[in-house]
């Protein structure tokens, strides 16, 4: 594509020609096409739009170059991650203000990944796409609602988990929802905000046990991390209501006994 966007400006009388780049050297050559795009000329012996197949050459190749820029950040975060780079050293790497947004923008990369080229080019794609994302944000709305209502029992089982953090064995996944939890815990102003706090109660209590069954003995190493931990199980799982107005460590034991 390359070979053929400098035939096209050398038909096209580019004024700068000679100092096209080469093929290799896409961004360079996009670059060069951008700057002198004005002052191409029609040939009247040419029966192609010089200008216009020019352009749609440049869309494309913009379009690769962005896929392939897309792919390498999606390494460099895989091999920063791989060899221990906190999410929060990618905040300002990814243009984004938080360590929670560094994790998302590599999901939304890596999501992309899994796409087909076809899901990208046909209107029936596009259009089944809009529709999901429309029930999407439907369902999102609903979930935010259901999971706000949580909110103050959730701060406070988030709460009895940083209390007795010490007391937990934790992989690094666990580590980061409880590191979450603990950034957050006083900085919860809109709906949005206090359902994600909500789910990252939630995805705490599934990453522990996950780590748990994995390494075949418990994750908690005092009593209080037990009780603790077991409080936000029974929030996620069952969280029935009135679960908080006693005490909650009479809840656990009360649950024990029974």
């Amino acid at each position: 594509m390359t070979d053929r966007l400098r035939e096209l400006y050398a038909q096209g009388g580019d004024p700068a020609i000679e100092r096209f780049p080469a093929s290799d050297e896409l961004f360079l050559v996009l670059v060069h096409a951008q700057r002198w795009a004005s002052d191409l000329k029609q040939p009247h012996d040419v029966p192609v739009n010089i200008a216009g197949e020019a352009a749609v050459l440049r869309a494309t190749l913009w379009q690769y170059l962005h896929e392939q820029a897309d792919i390498g950040q999606l390494k460099a975060i895989e091999h920063g991650r791989a060899a221990g780079v906190p999410w929060h050293h990618f905040v300002e790497a990814l243009c984004v203000t938080s360590r929670q947004g560094a994790y998302q923008k590599a999901r939304r990369l890596k999501a992309e990944q899994l796409r087909s080229p076809s899901e990208r080019r046909t209107p029936e794609v596009a259009r089944a796409h809009e529709e999901r994302a429309f029930a999407e944000a439907r369902a999102e709305q609903v979930m935010v609602l259901a999971q706000e209502r949580r909110f103050t029992n959730a701060h406070h089982v988030a709460r009895r988990l940083l209390e007795h953090r010490e007391g937990f064995a934790l992989d690094d996944l666990a580590v980061y929802w409880l590191d979450e939890l603990a950034e957050t815990m006083n900085d919860r102003n809109d709906p949005a905000e206090r359902a994600r706090f909500t789910g990252w109660v939630e995805s705490f209590v599934r990453a522990a046990h996950g780590y748990a069954r994995q390494r075949g003995e418990p994750v908690t190493t005092t009593e209080d991390a037990r009780q603790a931990l077991a409080l936000a199980t029974e929030f996620t799982y069952q969280d029935p209501p009135g679960l908080y107005r006693q005490d909650p460590r009479s809840q656990t034991g009360n649950k024990g006994e029974s």
